[in-house]
């Protein structure tokens, strides 16, 4: 039986720098490890207000709207004139596309693009959404639901949203707003499963960046190879102050966009790396590698992983084998639906804070097939990290209650 928690919400302060709020648990009705549940976190990233939204449906009676709750306020306090951008994967919520269309009624410029799967939906949010005067079903050439991939297999896999103009959590009018993160507006991958979303205020860079992306998807601009992602030609990625973006799909056999990040820290004895995962597979070697090479110079590693649909580990056996073998700590659990990764450790001469998250999950997919958005946080400091505190908790919210994988329990149900 799921332990039942109370859904009052306390405000707990981290430092000066942001307030953390979480689930409190009666006495009694929830082990240690489920006794603090993280809903939501304010931080300031490179001076700019920043506020995080997690969903975690085990400790909420199976359903957690937070993060839905705060994208539909956001929406609801952009003012008239002001202009929304969105890109949706999948939709079927239909206060969200409720709250899309009544924006548009009272003067905001709504702009949305939907993977293509969605255009034949007989989804009430469906017709909803097609009341939007400015709204668009990607398919490419090849048969994929892509906006900018070319491959028969894509997804337009981006969770993203930007303002020119709303609120912030506390009521503050804001502008050059941007939304990412992992859930999707439906149920299943959505409020019913572990997610986790990223609001950034005022960093005028990202939202350009993220507007860029925005535009190449709405133009459905396609490129040799499937090469959206181009480092060379300053293509597919966008650096702010905030964080900075990176954009799939990039060409097969090129960088690893999530690994090359990542490899920025240097590992020692101090480090530390939690990952927070749908799926992974044997697609991404150089993830594998970067994890092994990490381990053997002393960094520690935990994950949590989310199941298939037999209810084993979403990760290929090859992988999971090497990662446990290297000394990564494995832990499966149902619905979680996360694409993130926590890093402490040394970034140049100053030990940092770092929080990685986005659509991507670690697949082949996500890196050269889909539309995809991966986002590098800026750092926060060794002494204040209310962000990265935050992720922290939801991590743990699923790690400490998940199962322990060992190389003798595959697929560790």
């Amino acid at each position: 039986m799921r332990p039942r928690l109370m859904s009052m919400r306390i405000a707990v302060a981290f430092g000066l720098a942001g307030v953390l709020s979480v689930g409190v648990g009666l006495p009694g009705s929830a082990t240690a490890a489920e006794a603090s549940v993280v809903a939501s976190a304010q931080a300031t990233i490179g001076g700019y207000p920043v506020w995080a939204h997690f969903s975690n449906p085990r400790a909420n009676g199976g359903r957690d709207y937070t993060i839905h709750n705060e994208l539909r306020r956001l929406i609801g306090a952009a003012p008239a004139g002001s202009t929304i951008k969105g890109t949706i994967h999948s939709i079927s919520i239909d206060s969200i596309a409720d709250a899309l269309v009544s924006a548009q009624t009272r003067g905001v410029t709504v702009m949305v693009v939907i993977d293509g799967k969605n255009e034949s939906s007989t989804d009430p949010s469906i017709a909803t959404i097609k009341r939007l005067a400015n709204h668009r079903f990607c398919r490419n050439g090849s048969g994929g639901r892509s906006c900018i991939s070319t491959s028969a297999d894509g997804d337009m896999h981006t969770k993203m949203f930007t303002f020119t103009a709303t609120t912030d959590p506390n009521g503050v009018s804001r502008a050059n707003v941007s939304w990412f993160g992992s859930a999707n507006m439906t149920y299943a991958t959505g409020p019913d499963a572990s997610n986790n979303a990223i609001t950034v205020y005022g960093d005028a860079a990202l939202t350009t960046g993220l507007n860029a992306n925005f535009s190449d998807m709405w133009s459905q601009r396609h490129y040799a190879g499937n090469d959206y992602y181009d480092a060379a030609s300053g293509r597919g990625y966008y650096q702010a102050t905030a964080a900075d973006a990176y954009a799939s799909p990039e060409a097969v056999g090129q960088t690893d966009t999530i690994a090359t990040r990542i490899n920025d820290m240097t590992p020692n004895a101090n480090c530390r790396l939690r990952i927070g995962m749908a799926a992974v597979t044997a697609g991404r070697p150089a993830l594998v590698q970067l994890v092994k090479d990490f381990r053997a110079d002393g960094c520690r590693v935990w994950m949590t992983i989310g199941s298939d649909a037999t209810g084993g580990i979403a990760m290929s056996q090859g992988v999971y084998n090497e990662l446990l073998a290297a000394g990564a700590a494995i832990r499966r659990m149902d619905d979680i639906h996360d694409k993130f990764f926590l890093a402490y450790g040394l970034y140049g001469t100053t030990y940092q804070h770092r929080v990685y998250t986005g659509a991507q999950n670690w697949t082949q997919d996500a890196l050269s097939e889909n539309d995809e958005l991966f986002v590098k946080m800026g750092p926060e400091s060794e002494s204040t990290h209310p962000l990265y505190d935050a992720y922290y908790a939801h991590f743990n919210d699923s790690y400490n209650v998940g199962v322990t994988c060992t190389v003798a329990t595959f697929p560790c149900r």
